[in-house]
């Protein structure tokens, strides 16, 4: 058993038997949150019972559902709701979408090692970068909350994403990427812009720039096909292919003021937003007696330096300058677009979780500096990262 123990804490060569136990504790200790799920909170199972009954519209209005001539209808990428669809046809009300995200999530632990064994090897590093992504990052936070729409989407999207990076850096098969891609896009929007890593991914390493673009194409193509259905989508509920219904969302004050006035996006929003997603710190809100109590968190969240310190680490990556920037354009451009977006994501504990959009291909940077860090120094930080998000939780729970 000690053997069996090192093996998986060596984080190398494991093998079926080592995930089963993986994936076991990481069920067991989200029982708690299993049980708790909410069977009558998600929009993803809403719109997968619409589908079922030969309906674009939900039945009954529902927290951030649009409401569009007297109808309500879900605004969220449709994608979700493809998957729930099957599970919504056979147990109906009763699908539990946390359970459903737990296991998405363990397909997304045995994603990610293979994609951190690409690039680092043996290194003991690997188990602190996939401690690091499933625990001290909002990737948890999304995980815990998935029996609603957003968290739901974030987890399919990740699994997605990595799916995406592992073949972009293994087979790069132009279907599968354009197929990956598309159906990203459709869980959620702003990974659009890995776009430019499969442009990166299928050209830099083709010898024959003619194939290279033939299969940027093909991968280009496929996406477009498969995304196509969401702009009838659109057009049969709202009127235009490319009006995805956000607009008719019920905001509280503040927020539909925003929008009435600047729109989605605008770049009155950024200051805001850029505050939220880089400067913010940990928020906990003291009440009672003497204001001695804990009563909650600030469900703003808290900044990616301030919840995950070790982000500042991928600015050392040790890795091909052309693939770096690859990187750092996406992730710079889904950034630019959540710091111009109306919101930041707001009903989030100890997270920016539209981070996520950009977090996979992080994690490659954040993997790559692994060897010039101090290692007391890379471990210290992702330890406070999961100890600060257990420490969130903890007290969000109890308020």
């Amino acid at each position: 058993m000690k053997k069996f123990l090192q093996e998986i804490i060596s984080f190398r060569d494991l093998k079926w038997y080592h995930w089963v136990l993986i994936f076991s504790l990481y069920l067991v200790v989200h029982v708690p949150v299993i049980l708790k799920n909410s069977y009558s909170s998600n929009l993803a199972a809403f719109q997968a019972q619409a589908f079922l009954d030969g309906k674009l519209d939900i039945d009954n209005y529902f927290w951030d559902a649009s409401v569009f001539e007297d109808k309500f209808y879900v605004c969220f990428p449709p994608f979700p709701s493809v998957v729930l669809t099957p599970l919504v046809a056979i147990l109906g009300n009763n699908v539990n979408t946390i359970l459903i995200s737990l296991l998405i999530s363990c397909l997304s632990m045995f994603l990610l090692y293979h994609l951190l064994k690409r690039f680092m090897g043996d290194s003991p590093g690997k188990l602190w970068v996939f401690l690091a992504f499933f625990f001290g990052s909002g990737y948890w936070w999304v995980v815990l909350t998935s029996d609603y729409i957003n968290g739901f989407a974030h987890v399919i999207c990740t699994c997605l994403l990595l799916m995406l990076l592992l073949e972009l850096c293994g087979k790069k098969r132009p279907i599968l990427v354009g197929v990956l891609w598309a159906i990203a896009f459709l869980t959620r929007q702003m990974t659009i812009f890995y776009g430019i890593l499969i442009i990166y991914s299928l050209y830099i390493d083709q010898p024959n720039k003619k194939v290279a673009f033939k299969t940027i194409a093909s991968s280009f193509i496929v996406a477009f096909v498969c995304v196509t259905p969401y702009f009838i989508f659109n057009y049969l509920r709202f009127h235009h292919f490319l009006d995805t219904g956000y607009q008719y969302l019920i905001y509280s004050a503040p927020i539909q003021e925003r929008i009435n006035q600047y729109g989605l996006f605008s770049t009155k929003y950024f200051l805001f937003n850029f505050y939220h997603l880089v400067l913010k710190g940990h928020n906990i809100i003291i009440s009672g007696v003497m204001n001695l109590q804990a009563i909650g968190m600030d469900q703003y969240g808290t900044s990616i330096l301030a919840a995950s310190p070790y982000v500042i680490f991928s600015y050392k990556a040790q890795e091909d300058l052309r693939f770096k920037i690859a990187l750092w354009s996406t992730i710079l451009l889904i950034v630019l677009s959540i710091l111009l977006y109306h919101n930041n994501g707001w009903m989030q504990v100890n997270t920016q979780r539209f981070s996520l959009d950009f977090f996979p291909a992080l994690i490659i940077l954040i993997a790559r500096s692994y060897t010039v860090i101090p290692k007391w120094l890379f471990h210290s930080f992702i330890a406070y990262s999961i100890a600060l998000n257990c420490l969130s939780y903890i007290i969000h729970s109890i308020k």
